[in-house]
């Protein structure tokens, strides 16, 4: 891990300094946030993810709300659905089924 931030309380700012930092536009990012402190930073990324555990205004701000749960491999089906967007997700995955 290059770069970790933790315990911040103004997670957009965080967000948006990374963003500068990595120069990717916040628009090209996708964000996975599961509760109302996650709004800023969903609202201002290009895709924003969520659980089916969300409270109902998180889900309203996202694109996507997985069908797994937080720790049941809702980061993984959010990884792979954008992969498949991407086209990227079969040369990925090419190794481990040889």
């Amino acid at each position: 891990i290059d770069i970790l931030h933790q315990g911040a309380h103004d997670k957009l700012a965080v967000y948006e300094a990374l963003c500068k930092e990595l120069n990717i536009a916040c628009e090209d990012t996708a964000y996975m946030g599961d509760d109302v402190v996650d709004l800023p930073v969903m609202r201002r990324s290009g895709l924003a993810i969520t659980v089916p555990a969300a409270p109902d205004l998180v889900k309203a701000y996202s694109h996507y709300i997985t069908c797994r749960e937080a720790g049941r491999g809702a980061v993984r089906e959010a990884c792979e659905a954008i992969m498949r967007a991407q086209g990227t997700l079969d040369a990925a995955l090419a190794p481990y089924l040889r």
